[in-house]
């Protein structure tokens, strides 16, 4: 009897060790995601910024060039696909980033976090390989509208290739970054899911 109760003792030690370590497990995992987030939000959260923030500048900003082109000689048509452009692009990159807010990202199992990631990063090399050719048509089309003005120069032409050339390398390299951002939110979620 004594030998019965002695085993009981040990099974009802054993049950209360192992909802211990389950107990434990559970509040590790949680744990371990909240960190996943807090490495995730620090990858993607300037992505996030300036996507928000970019088009709308530049749609603050686009008076000022249109003033500018219009007295170097450009044409109210090239001004007018130049703002539709950038209407566009801003629409898309609030519209693109509203899909991978904090709300989104947190209320979902790290399965789909990844999903909403992959997706972003694939809407956004979609957007920068149809998004760069039209750049490169209205750069020529503003060369050939300069090249017929009485208003062009080669200074004029010079100070104009060299901010194009510095705003199309700042857009190469804020295209890098972005998907190197991306690439380590999703690896780290890899890295997560494997350990769980």
């Amino acid at each position: 009897m004594e030998n019965q109760n002695n085993n009981l003792q040990e099974l009802e030690g054993l049950r209360q060790q192992v909802a211990e370590f389950k107990n434990r497990m559970e509040q590790q995992e949680i744990v371990n995601q909240k960190l996943l987030n807090i490495a995730m939000n620090g990858h993607i959260s300037w992505i996030r910024t300036m996507n928000i923030w970019a088009g709308p500048i530049g749609l603050t900003l686009m008076p000022f060039f249109i003033a500018y082109f219009r007295s170097v000689g450009c044409s109210w048509a090239l001004m007018i696909f130049l703002l539709l452009v950038l209407i566009g692009e801003t629409v898309f990159n609030l519209w693109n980033v509203s899909t991978i807010r904090d709300k989104h990202l947190a209320a979902q199992d790290v399965i789909s976090v990844q999903q909403r990631l992959i997706a972003y990063k694939r809407r956004e090399k979609l957007q920068a390989f149809i998004e760069y050719p039209v750049m490169i048509l209205c750069v020529i089309w503003l060369y050939y509208e300069l090249l017929g003005s009485i208003v062009s120069s080669n200074r004029l032409m010079l100070v104009i290739t060299v901010g194009i050339l510095l705003a199309t390398f700042g857009l190469f390299f804020i295209l890098y970054c972005e998907m190197r951002s991306l690439n380590k939110a999703i690896k780290d979620i890899d890295e997560f899911a494997d350990k769980i």
